[in-house]
């Protein structure tokens, strides 16, 4: 089967709705969110409503589940809008669409009803690490049969959650536990540069965990890779777009700023990077359906959008001048998101070193 670049009519649909719902929903509500350091409450109601939020199964409850290309068209569509309010909602979902491929059928039973009903958004999947941060097979995070031990960065919902998924090594390899708030304990919350609007922490586990019964745990976590990626896009898309229309209008010696090389050349390249940074996510997102992706296809997809986001986010503000710099505009917020993502799966720590095993081991 060939990659195919077109969407479907309801991949087409979805877009436009979301995009709809971006622009006049989440565009005015982000300051907002980002000065509550979380989320409203209406807000994640009505994504969650969308039903592109915790894909579940109807026969858990849910609404249905999707595939990874119609994901990662929503995680770009809903950080068009904002990036922080998208990593909120979407991050909350992770849980249960990990649970939906690498639970046991008692757990899939156990949990995922109660996120169909809305009562375990306040959850999280905790992955990242101080110093191995999103590389999977240098976690220091240990678990076995009934227990995890280890301390996690980027844990999102920590002081809400009635439950969350650890993600660490045991002697087998890969491992992910389930556990209570008993099992950890908030270090401190995160005071970050950006994506505030999503509230994380640093937390500690050292209790008991229930392992995740299923067999397909590096799959469900390409999806968690997945979701950086999309939301990677959407807010490079969402600085193109703006400063593309801020040269358009703005004048200087009698004419658009656009019209000068050193702006139009910046967003040449901006363009060019978020136009093929959609299409190694969109790659990526195709293989998770054919179901042979690898942690090395998502770590280059992941790179790529981080490094479009982090351009975007740079030039977006020069294009602006000044004006960047100041809360008039949004583009220095997007700046400001799209560094703190890159923290979180930073591509020249974890990207470049998946993807060089990768060819280490096909050569």
């Amino acid at each position: 089967m060939a990659f195919d670049l077109h969407p479907t009519e309801e991949q087409v649909a979805l877009k436009e709705t979301l995009n709809e719902f971006a622009r006049e929903v989440l565009r005015p509500a982000a300051r907002d969110c980002e000065s509550a350091g979380r989320t409203s409450e209406e807000i994640r109601g009505q994504i969650y409503d969308i039903g592109v939020a915790a894909p579940i199964s109807e026969e858990y409850g849910g609404g249905g589940t999707f595939d990874a290309v119609t994901y990662a068209i929503a995680a770009e569509e809903l950080a068009f809008g904002d990036p922080g309010i998208a990593y909120h909602v979407l991050g909350s979902g992770l849980p249960a669409i990990v649970l939906g491929l690498a639970g046991s059928d008692d757990q899939k039973k156990r949990f995922l009803p109660a996120y169909a009903e809305d009562r375990l958004a306040a959850s999280f999947v905790a992955v990242a690490e101080k110093v191995s941060a999103g590389d999977l097979e240098s976690l220091e995070t240990t678990i076995d049969t009934t227990k995890v031990k280890g301390t996690k960065y980027g844990v999102l919902n920590a002081g809400d959650a009635g439950i969350g998924i650890v993600v660490g090594r045991s002697a087998d390899g890969l491992a992910a536990g389930i556990v209570s708030p008993e099992s950890f304990e908030i270090v401190k919350p995160e005071d970050k540069l950006g994506l505030e609007a999503a509230p994380t922490s640093v937390v500690s586990f050292d209790g008991a965990a229930e392992p995740l019964g299923g067999d397909s745990l590096e799959s469900a976590l390409l999806w968690s890779k997945l979701m950086t990626a999309g939301i990677a896009v959407g807010c490079a898309r969402a600085s193109l777009e703006y400063a593309s229309q801020y040269a358009i209008e703005r004048e200087a010696f009698g004419k658009p700023i656009g019209a000068f090389q050193g702006i139009s050349f910046k967003i040449a390249d901006m363009a060019i990077l978020v136009d093929a940074a959609r299409m190694s996510v969109w790659r990526a997102a195709w293989k998770i359906d054919r179901g042979d992706a690898t942690l090395s296809d998502l770590a280059e997809a992941t790179g790529q959008a981080l490094e479009a986001a982090l351009l975007a986010g740079d030039d977006g503000v020069q294009v602006l001048g000044g004006h960047g710099y100041v809360r008039d505009h949004p583009v220095e917020k997007w700046f400001r998101d799209a560094v703190t993502l890159s923290v979180f799966d930073a591509p020249d720590l974890i990207g470049d070193v998946m993807v060089a095993r990768s060819v280490e081991v096909s050569s």
